[in-house]
């Protein structure tokens, strides 16, 4: 069967990189979601140091540089799934495009 591009968008919305593994590519819905993984855990560093600093709004280094961290972190984890999912859409039209070789 054929990977249908739309259930590869569905599933990398839902999952960075499941998109991918549905697309017969493991290898690199692996790394995506090892990546989606890795931007969300250093995301969530950003929140955590600032919460724990309780800073005051004048202090730039324990308020502002977490806060900006967290933000531009939040931008890129955003630009990534858009990205994943983009490229899972790709990956199953060029999966669809290939003869079936009734795997």
């Amino acid at each position: 069967m054929r990977p249908h591009p739309l259930v590869a968008v569905f599933l990398s919305l839902l999952v960075p990189g499941l998109g991918q593994m549905y697309s017969r590519d493991g290898g690199r819905g692996a790394a995506i979601l090892v990546a989606a993984i890795v931007i969300g855990s250093l995301t969530l560093l950003f929140v955590l140091v600032f919460l724990a600093a309780d800073p005051e709004p004048g202090d730039v280094w324990a308020y502002w540089l977490p806060r900006i961290g967290h933000d531009v972190m939040a931008f890129w984890s955003v630009v990534f799934w858009v990205w994943a999912v983009v490229d899972a859409h790709r990956q199953a039209s060029s999966a669809r495009l290939q003869p079936d070789t009734g795997r």
